[in-house]
């Protein structure tokens, strides 16, 4: 005989095993908690946590010459500020008296930014000038202290001694740990230590000229002229935008030779669009083309360099690279 007793044993028991699903569902769908996420993926030491990811590239922060005074320590040479973004430091190759096609060129040196990020953590930027009887080891030393080769080859035809420009980079949060991996990297050349001197040496050249030629203002520095531009676009690297006049620079240098006349070096650089006209037009103003490269590895817009050679009259030289900096997205840059 069927039993008349309604059938509720196990109702009781389902809601709660519902209530139970239901929470653990909508705890898989929220996420982990604040506390499960720090303890899945704990921050790197000096890291801030504020700032999502999502918003973009990370961005720097302005700092001040005080800021950088363990850096300028570690490496027991000064630096000086560029922009409100930048601590730049130079290291002049004095020590190498450097021939090509029959000049002496000046101006051979290493040069190495460093920038704070909103993250906490800093870069290391830049190019170590480097004799060919010293790479291999400042590349083991680099390698040693995790500081990122991106680019390797020459600035200049022929040259005795031979010469190679190395350019790095590094991020980390610590920066003085990076600035004495750079400094076991230059120990491990001939690269004098101390100040580079005074940047007032006379330049006999017509600047002026220069300048309404090029539509832009350069500086005295170590007996040349220099003159720079930047990209006018931020440029990513490493999902990090980097101030402008860090990596992306056109730069000119005049150095006499008698005569109003100059040698001039330098690179330009380019975006890939830009690169057929621009060599176009150097070759057409009878300058002579180098080497054309990259600098970094993971750069957007990508972009390329092109180094530079000519003699002649400073301010006919200017004139023919003028047309050349008009068909990249460049402006000039303020002199440092």
């Amino acid at each position: 005989m069927t039993s008349s007793r309604p059938h509720t044993t196990n109702e009781p028991s389902r809601a709660p095993r519902r209530l139970v699903l239901a929470t653990a569902l909508s705890s898989l769908l929220a996420g982990p908690t604040p506390a499960s996420a720090h303890a899945q993926s704990p921050a790197p030491r000096g890291v801030l946590r504020s700032r999502p990811r999502s918003r973009g590239p990370v961005r720097a922060v302005p700092t001040a010459v005080a800021d950088w005074k363990s850096v300028g320590t570690a490496l027991g040479h000064p630096g000086k500020m560029i922009g409100r973004d930048i601590y730049g430091v130079g290291f002049s190759r004095r020590d190498a008296r450097v021939v090509s096609r029959g000049h002496i060129v000046k101006a051979i040196g290493s040069f190495v930014s460093f920038v704070r990020y909103e993250d906490g953590r800093t870069l290391m930027m830049g190019e170590l000038a480097v004799l060919e009887s010293e790479l291999q080891h400042v590349n083991d030393v680099l390698s040693a202290h995790r500081i990122t080769q991106t680019s390797l080859h020459k600035h200049l035809f022929t040259q005795d001694p031979a010469l190679w420009w190395n350019h790095i980079h590094a991020i980390g949060p610590d920066p003085v740990r990076l600035a004495k991996g750079l400094r076991a990297a230059l120990d491990a050349t001939r690269t004098p230590r101390g100040a580079d001197g005074s940047d007032d040496a006379a330049v006999d050249l017509d600047t002026a000229g220069i300048n309404r030629a090029l539509g832009a203002k350069g500086r005295k520095q170590g007996g040349v002229y220099k003159v720079t531009f930047a990209r006018n676009e931020t440029v990513i690297e490493h999902d990090r935008a980097l101030p402008r006049m860090t990596g992306s620079t056109t730069a000119f240098i005049f150095q006499p030779v008698g005569g109003d006349k100059a040698l001039l070096t330098g690179d330009l650089v380019m975006t890939a669009k830009e690169v057929p006209d621009t060599l176009r037009v150097l070759r057409k103003g009878r300058i002579d083309i180098v080497s054309l490269h990259n600098h970094m590895l993971a750069d957007n817009p990508r972009l390329f360099f092109v180094h530079l050679w000519a003699v002649g009259d400073a301010v006919g030289l200017a004139r023919s690279l003028h047309p050349a900096v008009a068909g990249t997205n460049v402006s000039p840059a303020d002199p440092v």
